[in-house]
């Protein structure tokens, strides 16, 4: 991603394709409300090009414009932002698993207790349970 560095000194970035997602998503959501684009403008106080580059994708929202947006159109703001997936580093994700797997081992020590058949049933419909909600 390049900076360039505008008259005020301050950088500007690029859009991404994250910029243009969320300006996809606005149009979408702008669209499900039966709002134009001017229409949409004149509730924000901006013109209707900028509403343009937006959903466009060629103008970046700032976290201010976006949650402007997001309230004018009723969405929540995790509408706007692609789903993604944060993959933990190495060490943290072996931890994890060591985790899980004491977690594990637990769990089997204290199913190997139970004597009667009811609690038995009762904990495998739990577990079932749990593993069916994932």
């Amino acid at each position: 991603m390049s900076n360039l560095a505008n008259s005020n000194g301050h950088e500007t970035r690029k859009p991404t394709d994250a910029d243009r997602f969320v300006g996809q998503k606005v149009r979408q959501a702008r669209r499900e409300l039966g709002l134009t684009q001017e229409a949409l403008s004149s509730l924000l106080g901006v013109t209707f090009q900028q509403i343009q580059k937006y959903e466009a994708g060629q103008s970046r929202l700032s976290a201010g414009r976006l949650r402007e947006i997001a309230i004018v159109l009723n969405k929540p703001i995790d509408y706007f932002y692609e789903p993604f997936v944060i993959e933990l580093p190495v060490s943290q994700k072996a931890e994890r698993d060591l985790k899980i797997m004491g977690l594990r081992q637990d769990g089997k020590r204290l199913i190997d207790r139970i004597e009667d058949d009811r609690s038995l049933r009762t904990a495998i419909h739990i577990l079932e349970a749990l593993e069916k909600a994932h």
